[in-house]
């Protein structure tokens, strides 16, 4: 489940233009990241599946480069959004991903992106990238669970979480979008009361995000 998506009208990704930098500068320029308090009292108000108390922040980074984003900002619906992993303590699932969204008013709130740590933009997160994940751990789910059919797969499946593989060789982020580099995720869905993990390859390249899922899912036992 991925509850920001729910933020903005869907918008295709397309290969960063030096005119997106320039445009994407100037709206950081003009309305730079949120301070660590800030963004904490945000994260804090929208967290609900565990206490917020003593949560670590990560590096704020600026996402005015996803598409959903630039659409929200161009139709003057958000001034800017920024991305931030924390840490928590006493919590089932200790990382958690958020977007920050600063809207006309100045005022500042969270959404929760997904429980874990990855590194996929929202608009790859929530279109062909997890599609290709589903479908091998909905297969494998109506091959390898009892009575889990593909109705069921449909009704049940969900991402519970992300967990970060190697990203030893990725590339540098600008505005929320990478064009080079590699890295390695596991995607972990729960369907029919079980728990499957896809293992996803993915390549940043000027054309857009490259996603290759692992042709088979591995069952919790």
């Amino acid at each position: 489940m991925i509850p920001a998506l729910a933020l903005f009208t869907a918008a295709p990704a397309g290969a960063q233009t030096p005119e997106d930098l320039q445009r994407w500068a100037a709206i950081n320029a003009a309305a730079p990241a949120p301070s660590t308090d800030l963004a904490r009292a945000a994260i804090t108000a929208a967290q609900a599946d565990c206490p917020a108390a003593g949560a670590s922040l990560g590096v704020i980074e600026p996402v005015t480069g996803w598409p959903r984003v630039d659409a929200a900002i161009a139709s003057g619906r958000l001034v800017n959004a920024w991305a931030v992993t924390i840490q928590r303590v006493d919590c089932p699932q200790a990382f958690a991903r958020y977007i920050l969204l600063q809207d006309t008013t100045g005022g500042l709130t969270a959404q929760l992106v997904h429980i874990g740590r990855s590194h996929v933009d929202l608009d790859s997160l929530g279109g062909v990238v997890m599609t290709r994940a589903m479908r091998t751990a909905g297969a494998a789910a109506a091959r390898d669970i009892p009575g889990c059919s593909p109705e069921r797969v449909a009704r049940t499946g969900a991402l519970a979480r992300v967990d970060m593989v190697d990203d030893s060789a990725i590339g540098p982020d600008r505005f929320g979008l990478r064009d080079s580099g590699t890295w390695r995720e596991a995607w972990v869905f729960g369907i029919c009361g079980r728990t499957l993990t896809v293992m996803m390859d993915f390549e940043a390249a000027p054309d857009g995000l490259k996603a290759t899922p692992a042709p088979w899912a591995s069952l919790a036992r």
